[in-house]
């Protein structure tokens, strides 16, 4: 087996089916445990409290940097994505953001796209098991 050390997690292209020209699509990849870790570390926070001299432990955990940081990190690039005047829509974290918060024929295309490629992952899994 193979890996390519300077990109441990490259992703996978996902074409857009409605593209005639069939060149659009999105790249995507899973989230591995470290960047998982470091999404974490950034967005729970823990506070001690005190309330009637004992000692509490307080979880605040910020959802939305979460999925902001997710979908930063999911979301490679794409292309083929226009706006309302044709121009191209860069991939930026800003447009992320927008498209999968404000866009839900892009998030669940997206959502789509993380479930095949996480059964996909989890049938190599099972061959690897198997064997």
């Amino acid at each position: 087996m193979k890996f390519d050390l300077t990109e441990l997690n490259p992703g996978a292209f996902f074409p857009f089916d409605e593209e005639e020209d069939g060149n659009g699509g999105v790249t995507i990849r899973l989230a591995n445990g470290k960047a998982l870790d470091d999404i974490n570390k950034a967005c729970i926070k823990k506070k001690v409290e005190f309330r009637r001299g004992q000692r509490h432990e307080v979880i605040i955990d910020n959802d939305e940097r979460r999925s902001k940081m997710l979908w930063e990190y999911v979301i490679i690039d794409w292309k083929g994505l226009y706006d309302q005047d044709g121009k191209e829509i860069a991939c930026t974290k800003e447009n992320k953001v927008m498209l999968m918060q404000g866009s839900v024929k892009f998030s669940s295309f997206i959502g789509n796209c993380i479930e095949k490629l996480t059964e996909e992952t989890e049938a190599y899994d099972g061959d690897l098991e198997k064997n």
